[in-house]
């Protein structure tokens, strides 16, 4: 067995709960059937959602935004920081990402 483990803010977690609990199934329910339809099924429900111009620029700005959120979660830079929309290189270079991979 492998466990996955993600991080969510309090709220998000708790409308999850909500909407999952209308099916009567719980959050971590939920994503087991999800990651099992994925590996079953061999494709996401993201499948070609990051195709063309607009999807490459949306792409990029959701690789940054993960990448700044595991930095912070890293303590590589402190959940108040400024400018998310930059990424400093000595953080990039602790995640072995180069500034062209996140649209810098």
């Amino acid at each position: 067995m492998s466990l996955i483990q993600i991080t969510v803010d309090d709220d998000v977690r708790a409308r999850a709960d909500a909407a999952f609990a209308r099916n009567g199934i719980t959050t971590p329910m939920a994503m087991k059937m999800m990651v099992t339809q994925v590996a079953n099924e061999g494709r996401t429900p993201f499948d070609g959602v990051f195709t063309g111009r607009a999807a490459a620029e949306l792409a990029e700005n959701v690789r940054r935004d993960m990448v700044y959120a595991e930095a912070q979660e890293l303590g590589l830079i402190p959940d108040d920081a400024g400018d998310a929309l930059h990424i400093p290189d000595d953080v990039l270079a602790a995640l072995g990402i180069s500034p062209d991979e996140v649209g810098q």
